[in-house]
């Protein structure tokens, strides 16, 4: 596709099409002749050549349009650079796709044009953003890529070093935040981090961004506040606005498939930047699928719950006893044979022609049942029902994802269908290296999250070690690998698998606050099941939702409206569902209500004290709430002036906190990091009184941490809040117990041992568990998992980081020899990632290829871990 098409040899046609245009000429002939003894003309024609010339023509039309190799460099680039890495990716992907060629068409990818590019799940973001990419660091700039969770930046990551590879170009893609916190560190050509990451990397150090010219926002849709998501929001929001103020000059892309008001948004980035931002809004993509919900017959439902309840009587006959809730033998009766209706068009009109419906067994399958005050009545079953049609899937050959609500859903339902399949996968030459470094990591195979290891079907959830997600993604990407991974909702968001099939077992969880069973979003069901059928895996996918409760049909019938309704959750005219909204103007009606009190309220009070303390004027454009989207919809709305009035209101409280001259660290620290003002001063003045005999090891760093927080109620209240669960189930105390100074003594042993060569077991014998006890869920070291997958990562790391950069702030390092300035700026990489010294640290990051944190612990050792003795005989 990068070499110039060559000269036509015999010279009979300028081009290919002229000689496929001519062909079709040549196929139809009219001979006028006999026109009037035969009664008309006589037309002869050659339909298959003319057919296959047809064919040419149009293949050869779009191939010359859509050669990627073609491309011309954007301005200011290297073109030398910008054409070698296309000869590179043309290597994979040497086509454009049509929509892709449409946003080149409008130059999203020259220099100095943002945009927001809004494409259906499975369009192909990801392959579009790199062009953007590749014509900035062919201009010698550096790049941001965004992305909410962290299994998607370590996702990224991946995919990104392939399309830059070092040994080709030269250039370091990373992940690797800890890094950056280091003194001097530099940002990597592209760097990969949540919005998170990023606002405190902006908080912290600014100047670091200056080489930066390009931002990339993937999922910018979770920019809105409409998810509920205050707090991630408004971290994006914040991030965006202090990104623009760091590198003014940079472009920005944004990408996402769920956005509605994409023009609205890019009028706002072009205000915000004083360059244009082009809005890309295109619906085709090159995978298609079919979506279905599962439905049972109305009849066959109601003999089935008749049935449930004469089994109830008859047992509660023979026991003499009335039972409380549903027995067994009546719920066995709950059985129907399943089918799935299937949406044929994108309106909702009682036509019989808009469905079809088709029966997914013949078998019937067991459904679950209801029961109070004596009333029975069937439910889904959804697990267990997902598990029986990814079975059948498996006959047909197809691939399946199963999305369920819970991690011991996946673990559980995933364990179930490896069991029925009875299939073992044989591991590959890299996979036994994962597994071996697991084994490892978990001092004991048994340990392992995947039960028996014949890896037929694998779980993926957030409390699974980074080995085992990363095993069980390559195993079913693999074509003889897994058939079935069965995953939480985390895995929809933007990874990208190989599945002929996804099953959404439930459109309902339970509540995080009362318990109560919620509908998922739109956006979450959607992302979901876009998993089936992806560009550049495959070109087609099956969607079927088992909603809750169950749904029902009349044979014949037009659906009925619940029925409809959980049809169209799954097949709506589009993928666009969420409007952006301003996070900030949440904030802004809660300090307006009163809700001063509000998490979100004092966490954006503490973010602006820095402005507030210097006097910057509500409507400067110094101030970040004059730039906000919130800001702009307002003018736009001609509401300018009331906006104003609730951002003053917001300033004087900011301006309120800062009256009695706080410490300038402080006010520093609270406008990096958002907490409270009191807090910061309180952990000023212990740090300040420990001077001279500071903790000198990562160990009595952690020691020290925990201390405070045993001592300080409220610190540990406000720090560890997000994590306090986390904190009482590694700690094996009964949900809703309090967080206190017990559970932190708890698990304290936990933290030492996660940092020093500890396996996983033995991590949860620190805990006070029992690796090899029962249930079998406790052999999977369920105690230890959750203080590495989510109290280390999610709560300490932050904290002790906290701690850290106000010991550099008050220069400890100079005023106590011994502590050093490179450890208090390692202390939350190395307690994150599980490392006792700044060596083991610097060495793990040295030697990126080794893949378990034991594995770091032991080669480190081989090399520097010399006695006395050894070192003078080495001498």
């Amino acid at each position: 596709m990068s070499v110039a098409v060559p000269e036509a040899t015999p010279g009979r046609f300028a081009t290919a099409q002229d000689a496929f245009r001519k062909v079709i000429e040549l196929c139809s002939n009219v001979e006028l002749a006999g026109e009037e003894m035969l009664g008309g003309e006589l037309r002869t024609a050659y339909a298959g050549p003319a057919h296959l010339a047809s064919m040419l023509l149009s293949a050869s039309d779009a191939i010359d349009q859509a050669a990627l190799a073609k491309l011309p460099p954007p301005d200011g680039a290297d073109a030398g650079f910008w054409q070698r890495w296309l000869t590179f990716r043309a290597e994979d992907a040497p086509y454009v796709w049509r929509n892709h060629r449409e946003a080149i068409r409008k130059g999203f990818y020259q220099t100095g044009n943002s945009a927001v590019l809004v494409l259906p799940t499975g369009a192909g973001k990801t392959t579009i953003s790199v062009l953007k990419i590749a014509a900035t660091l062919a201009r010698k700039k550096k790049v941001i890529f965004l992305a909410p969770t962290h299994a998607l930046v370590e996702q990224l990551t991946d995919d990104l070093q392939k399309m830059f590879p070092t040994d080709k170009f030269g250039l370091e893609v990373s992940s690797d935040y800890d890094s950056l916190l280091l003194e001097e560190a530099q940002l990597q050509d592209i760097e990969v981090m949540t919005p998170e990451r990023c606002l405190a990397m902006l908080s912290y150090s600014p100047t670091s961004f200056h080489k930066v010219g390009l931002l990339v926002f993937d999922e910018c849709h979770l920019l809105s506040a409409e998810s509920g998501k205050i707090g991630r929001a408004l971290d994006g929001m914040l991030c965006l606005l202090a990104f623009r103020a760091a590198v003014p000059e940079a472009d920005m892309l944004f990408l996402s498939a769920m956005l509605k008001n994409g023009p609205e948004f890019s009028e706002w980035i072009a205000k915000l930047t004083g360059r244009p931002c082009l809005a890309v809004d295109l619906l085709w993509k090159p995978s298609r699928q079919a979506r279905g919900v599962v439905t049972y017959e109305e009849n066959e439902i109601t003999q089935a719950v008749e049935r449930a309840k004469s089994a109830q009587r008859a047992k509660n006959v023979q026991e003499k006893k009335i039972a409380k809730g549903l027995r067994a033998p009546a719920e066995r009766e709950i059985r129907a044979q399943p089918y799935v209706v299937w949406g044929l068009q994108h309106n909702w009109t009682n036509s019989t022609t808009a469905h079809a419906f088709t029966s997914i067994s013949d078998d019937a399958f067991q459904l679950a049942g209801g029961f109070k005050g004596g009333r029975i009545w069937a439910t889904p079953n959804a697990n267990d029902v997902a598990a029986a049609i990814s079975l059948r899937a498996h006959k047909s050959g197809l691939k399946t994802i199963v999305f369920v609500n819970t991690k011991a859903d996946a673990v559980g339902t995933a364990k179930k269908i490896a069991s029925e399949l009875g299939e073992a996968v044989v591991l590959n030459e890299s996979e036994v290296a994962l597994w071996d470094a697991l084994v490892l990591e978990l001092g004991d195979a048994k340990h392992s999250i995947f039960g028996e290891p014949n890896f037929g079907a694998v779980p993926h959830n957030s409390s699974m070690l980074r080995l085992e997600r990363a095993l069980s993604e390559r195993l079913f990407r693999r074509s003889d690998g897994a058939r079935v991974i069965v995953a939480t909702p985390t895995l929809a968001q933007g990874l990208n698998l190989p599945a002929h099939l996804a099953v959404l077992a439930g459109d309902k969880r339970s509540s995080a606050t009362d318990g109560k069973r919620e509908a998922l979003e739109a956006h979450e069901l959607l992302n979901a099941a876009a998993r089936a059928g992806r560009a550049g895996h495959l070109a087609n996918g099956v969607v079927i939702l088992i909603p809750e409760p169950i749904t029902t049909f009349k044979p014949g019938a037009v659906l009925n409206a619940d029925l409809k309704g959980k049809l169209k959750s799954v097949l709506p005219e589009d993928d666009r569902c969420v409007t952006i909204t301003d996070p900030l103007e949440v904030v802004l009606d809660r300090v307006m209500e009163g809700k001063l009190d509000d998490r979100q309220v004092t966490y954006t009070i503490n973010r602006l004290v820095a402005l507030s303390a210097a006097d910057v004027d509500v409507a400067s454009t110094d101030n970040l709430m004059s730039r906000s989207f919130g800001s702009f919809l307002a003018e736009k709305k001609k509401k300018q002036n009331d906006y104003l009035k609730k951002v003053q209101e917001l300033w004087d409280f900011a301006k309120e906190a800062v009256e009695n001259d706080p410490q300038a660290v402080v006010v520093l620290m609270a406008s990096q990091s958002g907490l409270p003002l009191d807090l910061l001063e309180k952990l000023r003045v212990r740090l300040s009184d420990g001077l001279g005999n500071l903790p000198t090891t990562i160990e009595g760093w952690i020691g020290w941490v925990f201390a405070w927080l045993k001592e300080d109620a409220d610190a540990c209240e406000h720090l560890l809040r997000d994590v306090e669960k986390s904190a009482i189930s590694a700690a094996g105390k009964k949900a809703g117990t309090p967080l206190t100074a017990a559970v932190l003594e708890a698990i304290q042993p936990g933290i030492e041992a996660w940092i020093s060569d500890k396996p996983v077991n033995e991590i949860q014998r620190a805990l006070g568990g029992n690796p090899n006890g029962t249930p079998e869920s406790s052999k999977m070291c369920m105690r230890a998992r959750e203080l590495i997958a989510t109290f280390i990562p999610r709560g300490l790391s932050f904290v002790i980081g906290v701690v850290a950069r106000m010991a550099e702030e008050l220069d400890a390092d100079k005023s106590q020899p011994p502590l050093e300035l490179e450890l208090l700026q390692s202390l939350s990489g190395a307690v994150r990632r599980g490392f006792d010294t700044v060596g083991k640290l610097q060495f793990a990051n040295g030697h990126r290829e080794i893949l378990g944190r034991l594995q770091l612990h032991r080669l480190y050792e081989e090399t520097y871990g010399f006695t006395d003795e050894e070192f003078d005989e080495e001498l």
